[in-house]
């Protein structure tokens, strides 16, 4: 779909990185720009295994699969002979500095925009491109009122931090549809245009329902958890039925051996008939029941149960993708499918400064400009990986 799209992508940590890694999927060639790393001048001709495994490039594997890297210190003046002809040839940049820091490196979106005026220019931070505050995920989990919404949840005293950085990766994908929505608009304009995206907005967006009565007069004391029940069933597993309406009631009563008994009046007794039909089945049981009566449930999971799950394997979520360590490993594949294009993870995360010298060539540096930068520690290639 995107193989003819370039993306810089300057980023790091999560949000950015979960990002670029959504359009490398659709095909776009997604350079990243990495640093320097510490220590490359004790290697020459070739690089071990074992020490080319410290060079993995930030942000993790799974967000890196299917880009490229070229590693260099953009704090050098020679640095502007790399990046101005890459954003000459780009069509997205994508960063997540601190507002001011791309600015202060001589990349901030109005010299890129100036250099290429098609350019979509995707910064995304902590409180927006007009503030200097810093902030991660978790700084939005707190100030947008999420944290409390899960202590109000969960009936708990204390404040407690979730298991996944959320607000990164539901700003990551806020900068996709932000991105696809800016390329849109310049294939109608001709324009190139800047795509702000912050993890606060976006962590304060995702609670649209919640915020939807605050805003309008509720007070705090009239907070009320939207919540799904779990029971728990005869072998100890937790199960997730949510009853929703009426009609649903009747698939659930049937499902359990109960056709003819109504839906209680109350929703506390609904929930307590519940509860009393799901101890006396086991979960595999109650499963086979709902399932053939179209009723949704889920039965709760531990992470690596969840790894195996058959739907997972049917729907192919699972990717097996090469890797220059381990030679290949396992990832989550993208979610998205279509009828005539592909997004999956086939290729894999570059090390740092995998590809350099060959995105170099690509941009039209010869080969004695090239060898000048690795002189001058402007820009690192990694040296082949010798073979055990």
């Amino acid at each position: 779909m995107f193989d003819d799209l370039v993306v810089v992508d300057f980023t790091r940590v999560v949000a950015g990185p979960y990002c670029t890694r959504m359009l490398a999927d659709l095909g776009a060639k997604v350079i990243k720009i990495d640093a320097l790393p510490q220590g490359f001048d004790d290697f020459e001709s070739a690089i071990s295994v074992k020490d080319a495994a410290k060079f993995r490039s930030t942000g993790g594997i799974s967000n890196n699969l299917g880009k490229l890297s070229l590693s260099i210190d953009l704090k050098s003046a020679a640095s502007r002979d790399v990046i101005n002809p890459l954003l000459l040839r780009a069509d997205v940049v994508v960063e997540n500095f601190k507002p001011g820091v791309m600015e202060s490196l001589g990349y901030g979106p109005g010299a890129c925009l100036e250099i290429n005026p098609r350019l979509i220019y995707a910064g995304l931070s902590g409180f927006g491109q007009d503030s200097s505050r810093r902030a991660f995920g978790a700084t939005a989990h707190a100030e947008s009122g999420w944290l409390w919404v899960q202590k109000e949840s969960a009936s708990v005293d204390e404040i407690f931090a979730p298991g996944v950085t959320v607000a990164d990766l539901v700003t990551g994908s806020n900068a996709f549809s932000g991105i696809l929505a800016a390329l849109y608009a310049r294939e109608k304009t001709g324009c190139g245009q800047i795509v702000d995206v912050s993890l606060m907005d976006s962590q304060f967006q995702m609670l649209n329902s919640v915020m939807e009565p605050i805003l309008n007069g509720a007070r705090e004391d009239e907070f009320k958890p939207f919540r799904h029940p779990l029971y728990k069933s005869r072998d100890g597993k937790m199960i997730s039925i949510n009853i929703g309406n009426p009609r649903n009631w009747g698939r659930i009563a049937q499902a359990i051996g109960e056709p003819n008994t109504q839906m209680p009046d109350s929703s506390k007794s609904t929930d307590a008939l519940i509860r009393t039909w799901v101890a006396n089945l086991s979960s595999q049981d109650l499963a086979r029941r709902m399932e053939a009566c179209g009723a949704p449930y889920g039965i709760t999971l531990t992470a690596h149960e969840a790894a195996s799950h058959p739907h997972f394997q049917d729907r192919r979520m699972i990717a097996d993708v090469p890797d220059p360590i381990q030679g290949s490993i396992r990832a989550v594949n993208s979610p998205l499918f279509f009828s005539e294009i592909q997004s999956e993870a086939t290729k894999a995360a570059p090390l740092i400064g995998q590809h350099t010298e060959i995105i170099l060539h690509q941009i039209g540096l010869p080969d004695e400009k090239i060898e000048q930068l690795i002189s001058a520690h402007a820009i690192f290639q990694l040296p082949p990986i010798a073979e055990d």
